[in-house]
């Protein structure tokens, strides 16, 4: 690739997961039996692209709702949390749910549902800042969330968040914002010094797909405005008093055909190169007062389907990862080493163990002091308590009783009674 053409062509980062991080006789055994599923590509879409430059989506509100149980449909000190303690920077045993970020702000509701979710063993709950559409659900001070124009109509003001994460503190929980990077199809057309462009035409926005069929925009990974958007953003969640963020849709489309990426200083590096890069000036900017969660797929983590990240995104360098591992995202059909579950989605306690213990393995071949923690998704939607008993087991007998998790319900519903974490 040229610099000066400022077009980037595919090329594959380096993988960890070679021989000479095999230290150990019995993970060398293990590694090379697995290795033959990292190099199964995912195929690309074939997408015909679209010239747009001047449309824009209708604004996107969050919603109004204030009760967790919605029926509508759709990842310094020592703070004590249910049954465990953690100390900012070592996040520890977090057991996790999610909630819609219009639970927030209905104090009543909230204490409720943390009351009853803490008798479940719950410790931990997360809810999206910025969601997979773009939208950011707080008001920003950063110029670029400004320039974005990207808060909805319902966005919290920062003060009002601050309190509401010592709200949560005071219940004994730990608060988790998710924040989604360059998947976000909102923010390219108030911020065209951070998007993708088309390569004949780069004064036009560049589409994953034609308008037609759903096409959307992303921000640019080689954009050093990209960059900074969301990496403010985390900066500015860690000094309100967030102990831990998540970072999600840290990848590049999944396919790029006619993507132009400009020329910058980062054009230069390999697409693993410049995530790894994002994800390491994250972690400076947010310090050590702050984990950094990295939500990703949980086949790209097993090692198929990595070309959007240019390799394995376990290796990124985030602290965490979280890897979905709701049965009805691993396919129809698993396979791990010597063992193939047909239909993950019929047998959730088989699917979570088997993609749990082999993304343990797959760590295992790391160097150890760059080796994350592991904070997988779980799955409530469509499973009743046993079926989510029984992913909670897997999770624990695969990474041991500590083992940190989210629960995942895209309404927030939840059967705290009959659920144990």
């Amino acid at each position: 690739m040229s610099r000066r053409k400022g077009k980037k062509i595919h090329r594959r980062g380096p993988n960890v997961f070679n021989k000479h991080n095999r230290r150990k006789a019995i993970l060398k055994k293990i590694g090379l039996g697995i290795l033959a599923l990292m190099i199964i590509p995912a195929g690309f879409l074939s997408a015909k692209l679209i010239l747009e430059n001047d449309s824009r989506p209708a604004e996107t509100s969050s919603s109004t709702k204030t009760t967790i149980s919605s029926n509508s449909t759709s990842p310094s000190t020592t703070t004590t949390t249910g049954n465990t303690s953690v100390t900012p920077g070592d996040i520890g045993s977090l057991r996790a749910f999610y909630i819609k970020v219009s639970a927030l702000t209905d104090q009543g509701n909230l204490d409720s549902v943390l009351g009853q979710a803490a008798d479940a063993g719950f410790n931990a709950v997360v809810f999206d800042l910025k969601d997979e559409k773009g939208v950011l659900h707080y008001k920003s001070a950063t110029q670029l969330a400004d320039k974005s124009k990207a808060a909805s109509d319902n966005a919290v003001a920062l003060d009002d968040l601050k309190a509401i994460n010592r709200r949560i503190k005071d219940k004994g929980f730990i608060a988790i914002p998710r924040i989604y990077a360059f998947r976000d199809p909102l923010s390219p057309f108030n911020l065209p010094s951070a998007k993708i462009k088309l390569e004949e035409y780069p004064s036009y926005t560049w589409l994953d797909n034609s308008k037609e069929k759903g096409g959307k925009p992303w921000l640019n990974p080689y954009a050093p405005d990209a960059h900074r958007y969301i990496i403010g953003l985390a900066e500015e969640l860690a000094d309100s008093g967030f102990s831990a963020v998540i970072i999600d849709g840290v990848q590049f489309p999944n396919q790029t055909s006619r993507a132009f990426y400009g020329d910058s200083e980062l054009t230069s590096l390999s697409h693993i190169e410049v995530l790894k890069r994002f994800v390491r000036d994250l972690n400076t900017a947010v310090g050590d007062h702050c984990k950094v969660i990295q939500a990703m797929p949980g086949l790209s983590a097993f090692g198929d389907g990595t070309e959007p990240f240019g390799g394995n995104p376990v290796t990124l360098g985030a602290d965490t990862i979280a890897p979905v591992l709701m049965p009805s995202t691993l396919g129809k059909k698993l396979k791990a080493g010597e063992t193939t579950l047909t239909n993950p989605s019929g047998s959730p306690y088989d699917a979570v163990k088997l993609a749990a213990g082999q993304i343990s393995l797959r760590l295992e071949l790391m160097e150890k002091d760059g080796r994350p923690d592991i904070m997988p998704w779980l799955q409530a939607k469509d499973y009743n308590a046993d079926q989510v008993n029984g992913q909670i087991k897997a999770v624990t007998e695969a990474l041991g009783d500590k083992a940190s998790f989210i629960l995942y319900h895209p309404n927030g519903a939840y059967d705290f009674d009959s659920i144990k974490g």
